[in-house]
C-alpha cells in the first residue's frame, strides 16, 4: 500500500483547508490502525476525515465497519472532542507530521498524527502535553506517553537556502545522488528521481558540481511550488504530473487518494443496505431466482410427462386411435399409483 510522502501530505493538507470551523459530529475507530473524524461543514454536509499513520490522511468515501465494542482511545477521544470545532489543519515544517486543532467552548485541543516509521496519533492540550495515544512509544531521544510533553523528532527539512543546500550535497555520505535527495531531503524516491530527470542529471552520480547543484536546488524550488495536476499513475496517487509519465486524471488529489485507498476498505453491512443500486440488483435476483425454482419445476414436469409418453406409446397410440374411430374409452388412466385424468373436447 502506497505510502504518502512529505511533499503529496503538503498537497492534501493544502486541499482540506475547507474543512476548518467544521464540527465534530462523530469519531470511528475501526481497528487498532486508523482513526476517521466525522466532520460536519456548513453547506456542504458530512466529510470523513481518515487519518491512518504511518500511512495517509485523506476524505473518504467510504469506511471500514466499527467494531461491536468501541476501543479505549476512540471512547476517550469521542469524551473530548465531540462537538468540538476544526480551527487549523497544519504540516509542521514540510515534515511528514499533520496537526488538527481543536476547540470548543472551555477546551483547546491538539491530534497529532505522524506518518513516518509505523506512525502514530497523539493526543495532546493546547500545550502539547500529551494525554492519550493510539500507541505508546519510547526512543533514545524523545518518549510518547502520558503526562510529557509532545516533542517533534529530529528534522529534515525541505525549505533550505542554496548554501545550506550546497552544504548538504557536499557533505552527504550516500552513494548516488538520488538517495542524497531521497533520504537526507526526505522527498521519498518517486520525487527524488523526478528532481534527476528534470534536472538533467544522472541520479547515480555520487556529487555535483557547482552548476549542477545550483540546478538542481532550482528545480527543487519548482518542485515544491508545482501546480497541483492529480492523477493516478498504475497503484500509485499523485499530485503533479510527473516525467515518468501520466495516468488517470482526478479534479482533486484527496479524488485520486480515495479511488486509490477504497480498494482495500471492505464495505461495511451499513453502507450495503443504504445503497439504493445495491438494494435494485438485489430484487432483480430474487426475482429471477423465483422465475428460475419455476422453470426447473416445469422441466420436472415436462420431463416426467415425456418419459410417460415414450414407455406408453403403443397404450397411448391405441388410445388415440380409439378416439378418432370414435370408440368408447376410459376417461382416467391408472399410473404407478397416480391417476391421469383425460380431458376430451
Amino acid at each position: 500500500m502506497k505510502i504518502l510522502s512529505s511533499i503529496e501530505i503538503r498537497y492534501i493538507v493544502q486541499e482540506i483547508q475547507f474543512l476548518l470551523d467544521s464540527k465534530v459530529d462523530q469519531i470511528y475507530q475501526p481497528n487498532t490502525e486508523e482513526l476517521i473524524l466525522a466532520l460536519h461543514k456548513t453547506n456542504q454536509g458530512k466529510k470523513l476525515l481518515r487519518l491512518v499513520p504511518g500511512t495517509c490522511l485523506y476524505l473518504a468515501s467510504k469506511k471500514s465497519p466499527s467494531p461491536t465494542e468501541q476501543l479505549n482511545f476512540c471512547k476517550y477521544l469521542r469524551k473530548r472532542l465531540l462537538n468540538s470545532r476544526l480551527k487549523s489543519i497544519e504540516q509542521k515544517n514540510m515534515e511528514r507530521i499533520v496537526e488538527l486543532h481543536f476547540e470548543s467552548k472551555d477546551s483547546k485541543f491538539i491530534l497529532i498524527t505522524e506518518f513516518f516509521s509505523k506512525g502514530n496519533i497523539i493526543f495532546c492540550d493546547s500545550e502539547y502535553n500529551i494525554l492519550s495515544a493510539l500507541q505508546f512509544q519510547s526512543w533514545k531521544d524523545r518518549t510518547i506517553k502520558t503526562k510529557v510533553k509532545y516533542e517533534y523528532p529530529p528534522a529534515k527539512k525541505l525549505n533550505y537556502s542554496l548554501e545550506d543546500f550546497k552544504n548538504l550535497i557536499a557533505t552527504s555520505n550516500k552513494e548516488s545522488i538520488v538517495k542524497t535527495l531521497a533520504m537526507s531531503l526526505n522527498l521519498g524516491g518517486l520525487y527524488a528521481e523526478e528532481l534527476c530527470l528534470r534536472s538533467r542529471i544522472d541520479k547515480t552520480q555520487k556529487t555535483l558540481s557547482e552548476s549542477e547543484t545550483k540546478i538542481v536546488y532550482k528545480e527543487l524550488q519548482k518542485l515544491l511550488t508545482e501546480k497541483s495536476e492529480p492523477n493516478l499513475l498504475p497503484e500509485n496517487p499523485v499530485p503533479i504530473k510527473l516525467s515518468s509519465g501520466e495516468g488517470k486524471k482526478f479534479p482533486t488529489y484527496n479524488e485520486a487518494l480515495d479511488s486509490y485507498y477504497s480498494q482495500f476498505i471492505q464495505n461495511s453491512e451499513e453502507e450495503i443496505k443504504e445503497d439504493p443500486k445495491l438494494k435494485k440488483y438485489q430484487e432483480i435476483l430474487k426475482d429471477q431466482e423465483s422465475q428460475y425454482k419455476d422453470i426447473e419445476l416445469s422441466i420436472q414436469e415436462n420431463r416426467f410427462k415425456g418419459e410417460y409418453i415414450y414407455n406408453n406409446y403403443m397404450e397411448l397410440q391405441e388410445l388415440i386411435e380409439n378416439f378418432r374411430n370414435k370408440k368408447p374409452f376410459p376417461k382416467t388412466i391408472k399410473i404407478e399409483n397416480k391417476t391421469l385424468i383425460l380431458e376430451i373436447k
